[in-house]
């Protein structure tokens, strides 16, 4: 009997709480008449150390490992991992699904990696497994795998890419098996509390009763569950991968079924619905909407599109149990908006906030700044539209997260980042700024590519003067001394301070303050200087002009093909 098994790379410095949906989707979707045993070693929520890997891989004694890895930024773990049981395990076979085989070039000379599986890696995997069981696993000779669509692996030491695969309408399609991984994995950091992680390590703590009294109350007591009504996007922001093509809805009443399974199994009372997309496909989102009118349960959707909703749907998602929607916000200025490809106008964004406001719905606004383009203007344009529309409710939760934005493989902004020289094209200059993602925080400037014609270290301060600018508007709806009983963070304390101060004053006094935390006097020093020389210079300005789509600009941009990217340099390209 063949024995495979699959790994989860960890996606961050802590354990996530999202389910591993990729692994389970996959152990459902290995061919039963191959007769595979199958087993799952949960590397994200244990962080065994390499000893421990060992060990496990000794007990099972597999013929081949798959492994999942979502994210590029998580590539550092995932040479030093494949590296390690290649010389542990060398005649074990090693696969790799996920979002990462976008760099399947690099993997594949850089890594013991074996194959990558492109796309939806059900079908693909599956029939490479038979192939290898006929094949003894032998995988010398290339050949037997060329006719396999949907693999990356190295011919003649190159890598080959046997071009996609067909879209499968119900391929990759499956809900998230919590019977099923539970044999191999606890489920306490998928299945908790309503009350619980969740919320409150993504919340302030002034927000997290205001929240949870949007919640019928018995269900506080019960428990969080993932669901999902839908898999792709029909977006291609810049800034974003899209591994798989396409925008599937799976069928209505399986997704009934399988809620009523999770109420009874493990007692949920709050469905979080996780995909990319909630609501795009209206007729199946309102059949499902009223189930859940009179389910009793509660709902939260954490990616929605703006053109998805008005007021009507807002109404009936809240009348149906729904306590928490998300857009993807990103920027409130329409020439960033423009350039991420966002396929939305300023006004569409603030609508959608202000219905979540009035309909007592709780939503998170989360900005991305930093694209090619952005300048002072731009940021001041989002916080002039975001403070018209903060909430005047004291008690109702107010959150804004801003991250700088990153340059990941697979997406847009990253292949601009190459053509402009940011990335140098050789494969050993690419590993290592791939390497150098490795838990990076998006909110911290220290690993942002800087887009703009600003010093980095000027473009500091941008996310905290977001962040206090929208306090002052918040103190000046609600009134300074409600603000001064009700919130307590230190945000809002050092925000009631700041609003008395004029604009000018308050911003020049953070910009330069947090220039010289950051840099130091030296460093501060060093930056005017700089600045004062390059207007001097009258150097041209690169990126102020900036102001259509990146994947556009790119089209006018050309930049060499490295031998080892021949047949892979399609997968570059955001699908």
């Amino acid at each position: 009997m063949t024995k495979i098994l699959l790994m989860n790379i960890p996606a961050g410095p802590i354990p996530s709480d999202y389910p591993p949906v990729a692994i389970s989707r996959v152990m459902e979707g290995i061919d039963p008449s191959l007769g595979c045993e199958v087993s799952f070693l949960n590397l994200d929520l244990y962080r065994p150390s390499f000893d421990s890997i060992r060990e496990s891989i000794d007990r099972f004694a597999p013929d081949i490992i798959g492994i999942s890895a979502m994210l590029t930024p998580s590539y550092a773990y995932l040479k030093k991992l494949s590296n390690f049981v290649g010389e542990s395990f060398p005649s074990v076979i090693q696969i790799l699904g996920g979002q990462m085989n976008v760099i399947a070039n690099i993997i594949l000379k850089k890594t013991r990696i074996n194959f990558c599986v492109i796309g939806e890696s059900e079908p693909a995997f599956s029939i490479l497994i038979g192939k290898l069981m006929e094949t003894g696993f032998d995988i010398k000779d290339a050949s037997p795998f060329v006719d396999i669509k949907g693999l990356v692996f190295l011919r003649d030491n190159k890598p080959f890419f046997t071009g996609y695969g067909p879209e499968d309408s119900n391929a990759g399609t499956r809900q998230f098996n919590y019977r099923l991984v539970s044999r191999f994995s606890a489920l306490d950091n998928y299945i908790h509390r309503v009350d619980g992680q969740y919320f409150k390590v993504r919340l302030a703590n002034s927000d997290i009763s205001g929240l949870f009294s949007l919640f019928r109350p018995e269900n506080l007591d019960k428990n969080l569950a993932t669901v999902f009504t839908s898999k792709g996007c029909v977006n291609r922001c810049t800034f974003c991968h899209r591994f798989t093509k396409g925008y599937k809805v799976l069928g209505g009443s399986g997704v009934i079924e399988y809620i009523e399974a999770l109420r009874a199994d493990h007692n949920a009372g709050l469905l979080l619905f996780s995909e990319e997309n909630f609501g795009n496909h209206r007729k199946a989102t309102a059949r499902l909407v009223e189930y859940l009118k009179t389910s009793g349960l509660n709902w939260a959707a954490p990616a929605v599109r703006v053109k998805s909703v008005n007021e009507e749907i807002l109404k009936s998602w809240k009348e149906a149990g729904c306590v928490h929607v998300n857009f993807g916000i990103e920027s409130l200025s329409q020439k960033i908006l423009d350039v991420m490809e966002k396929n939305s106008t300023v006004e569409e964004n603030l609508e959608a906030i202000r219905l979540c406001f009035k309909h007592r719905l709780f939503t998170v606004i989360g900005l991305v700044i930093g694209m090619p383009g952005e300048t002072e203007e731009t940021i001041e344009e989002t916080i002039k539209n975001l403070s018209s529309v903060v909430p005047d409710d004291i008690d109702f939760p107010f959150e804004v997260y801003v991250n700088f934005v990153q340059a990941i493989p697979g997406t847009p902004v990253y292949e601009y980042a190459r053509k402009m020289g940011f990335i140098s094209n050789t494969i050993d200059e690419e590993e290592k700024y791939i390497e150098s993602l490795h838990d990076v925080d998006a909110n911290e400037i220290g690993h942002y590519l800087n887009f703009t014609d600003y010093e980095k270290e000027e473009l500091a301060y941008w996310k905290y003067y977001i962040s206090m600018e929208l306090i002052t508007a918040y103190i000046r709806k609600n009134g300074y001394l409600k603000v001064l009983r009700k919130k307590r963070t230190r945000p809002y304390r050092i925000g009631l301070a700041y609003s008395v101060l004029p604009k000018f004053i308050r911003k020049f006094a953070l910009k330069y303050a947090l220039l010289a935390r950051h840099s130091g006097v030296k460093g501060l020093v060093a930056t005017i200087t700089r600045k004062i020389q390059k207007g001097f210079a009258g150097e041209e300005s690169r990126f102020v002009k900036v102001n259509k789509s990146l994947r556009k600009i790119n089209s006018e941009m050309a930049i060499d093909t490295r031998e080892d990217d021949l047949s892979t340099a399609i997968l570059r390209e955001s699908r």
